[in-house]
């Protein structure tokens, strides 16, 4: 009896210790005040809830700046908007260790001199290369929404069946209803693309619901899911949405990225079975990143193994198509010794950052089929504009029309349009890690002092649904921003929508290649809801740059018969770029 007491006192010391060694914190004089939470977890649960409603409700008790504990990590939240600029100037608030956490704890890599290839990366997606790579996303998709240059129809892509050894293409007759006939036509050839012959784990099914995982053999034998077909007539089509936005907008960044290889030996290289399986693995990325180990998210390290089975550093840089950012990333690491590993993990990461842009076309999709005035509204604009290009070039229906960059970010209604889509759905956290103690003064003049090691963060979608800022910012408006200012505290905002970070080096980009699809989207198609078809942002999910659905909706795309034929013009280096 007496030696358990003994162990329970022990025991209860030790925790004491831990508790007050890693979980507690006094507030000194000149730090933010903490918000309450659990003895525990802190406030991690209610940050889980609703991240927006919680720090909304602390910022109204405790003001501005204030401390949250997520786990064991300190975290400051800065909350005014009028010193995003300040916050984001601040040399002492260090991105690079924030972004080494996320290399280190998601993709399991280390960037070699993380600062210049960050710098790098923004000179290779802005300038002379902005354009070029415009062009070639331009190029892919019209291959992939069926345009005028389209080499391959989707039903010519061939079934995919993938085992753990070897790849087997597998000619397949298939129906509208997903039905496999096989006509017992395939080709076998070894699996050698897969960085230098190494093994990276299993394939895995990209689309549970249609196979029936009791059915497969013990050999791993897995099936990509069939294609959509829009580009085979313009009869109406029925899908899911992420299978439309995954097929066109997904399939034709990935192309953009990493270009294309001999279909025949790209095994599970495909741009469908990633956004299937990055789509698995993005739901762990918030855990994963702050420090939570893998094995306690299987479904995200299997996708992780799919993820990985690309081609090699030298099949990568060959492919037709590669971008210059890919080619210069994989030459900047292989000069500094790094691993075929940490290249795959290095093209992950730059695969993530594109993907949230994904996402937002997913919504911008969702929104223009859901709300019919705004779908007015875009397409009433992107059709003037055609008219008046055609009519003021006498161009004849069947040439190509011409949009340079600068005719594309002069359409206000799809610009408005599109930052709505920012300010509802846009769930991106800006991290910095605070490296040496640090007075840090808000631009009305208040200042806090910020412990070293802490984590300092603003969070923007809290100013996007702040009511002072925006009339009912829980309903959308297409055109809340065409002509509009916005004021906090009796004072102009500088940004009032901020998407993606100060530090993202492809924000121009990004919102070029989403304007120009939903051009070309509402230019080609009818596209519609099916009744009784709604779902909403997965606010559980804050955190991500853009938040997910809570569910996925089905709904039906037509081609139209009369197209006309949009070209993107790279006018870099003229006056008018």
């Amino acid at each position: 009896m007496v030696a358990v007491t003994i162990y329970l006192a022990l025991a209860a010391t030790c925790l004491c210790y831990a508790y007050y060694k890693f979980l507690y914190r006094k507030v000194l004089p000149g730090e933010p005040p903490i918000a309450p939470g659990n003895f525990l977890w802190g406030n991690g649960k209610q940050f889980s809830e609703h991240a927006v409603n919680f720090l909304l409700g602390v910022r109204n008790k405790l003001g501005k700046v204030f401390t949250i504990r997520l786990l064991n990590q300190h975290w400051t939240m800065v909350l005014d908007i009028h010193s995003y600029e300040r916050f984001s100037r601040e040399k002492n608030f260090d991105f690079f260790l924030v972004q080494e956490q996320v290399n280190r704890n998601v993709f399991n890599y280390k960037l070699q001199d993380a600062k210049k290839i960050l710098g790098e990366a923004g000179q290779r997606v802005n300038g002379k290369h902005l354009f070029t790579t415009m062009e070639n996303f331009s190029k892919n998709l019209a291959e992939t929404m069926g345009g005028k240059h389209v080499q391959q129809k989707s039903s010519d892509i061939p079934v995919t069946k993938v085992t753990a050894d070897k790849t087997t293409i597998n000619v397949s007759n298939i129906d509208n209803n997903n039905n496999n006939h096989n006509n017992n036509n395939s080709v076998q050839m070894q699996n050698n693309n897969i960085n230098n012959n190494e093994q990276h784990g299993k394939f895995y099914a990209v689309d549970d619901k249609h196979y029936d995982s009791s059915k497969l053999s013990n050999d791993h034998t897995y099936f990509l899911e069939k294609p959509i077909t829009l580009k085979e007539s313009n009869k109406w089509k029925q899908d899911h949405l992420r299978n439309f936005a995954s097929e066109t907008f997904f399939s034709a960044v990935f192309y953009t990225i990493f270009g294309r290889g001999e279909p025949a030996k790209e095994g599970n290289f495909h741009p469908q079975i990633f956004y299937k399986n990055f789509d698995k693995f993005h739901k762990y990325f918030n855990y994963l990143w702050l420090g939570l180990p893998h094995f306690l998210f299987p479904s995200a390290g299997k996708a992780v193994e799919i993820l990985a089975q690309q081609p090699s550093s030298k099949e990568m840089v060959k492919r037709e198509g590669c971008s210059e950012y890919i080619k210069y990333a994989i030459d900047f690491m292989l000069k500094r010794n790094q691993s075929e590993s940490d290249i795959v993990g290095h093209n992950l990461i730059f695969l993530h950052v594109n993907y949230n842009t994904f996402r937002a076309i997913y919504w911008c999709m969702y929104k223009l089929m859901e709300q019919p005035a705004a779908l007015r509204g875009v397409r009433k604009e992107v059709e003037e504009v055609i008219d008046s290009k055609r009519m003021g070039h006498g161009i004849d229906e069947e040439e190509e029309l011409e949009f340079t960059a600068q005719d594309i970010n002069k359409m206000p209604v799809l610009d408005s349009f599109i930052k709505e889509i920012i300010r509802v759905y846009s769930g991106v956290f800006m991290v910095r890690y605070c490296i040496e103690d640090t007075k840090f003064t808000l631009e009305n003049g208040d200042s806090y002092n910020i412990r070293k090691g802490d984590k300092v963060a603003m969070y923007p979608p809290v100013f996007h649904h702040d009511p002072e800022i925006f009339q009912q910012p829980e309903e959308f408006q297409y055109d809340r921003f065409i002509n509009a200012q916005f004021f906090k505290d009796g004072k102009k905002i500088k940004h009032p929508v901020i998407g993606f970070g100060s530090l993202c080096p492809g924000q121009k980009l990004g919102f070029l290649q989403i304007k120009w699809f939903i051009i070309n989207l509402v230019n080609m198609f009818n596209f519609e809801l099916l009744e009784g078809q709604r779902t909403a942002a997965n606010t559980d999910m804050y955190g991500h740059e853009i938040l997910p659905p809570t569910n996925d909706v089905m709904c039906r795309m037509q081609k139209k018969d009369e197209i006309s034929t949009l070209k993107f013009l790279n006018n870099y280096g003229t006056k008018s770029s």
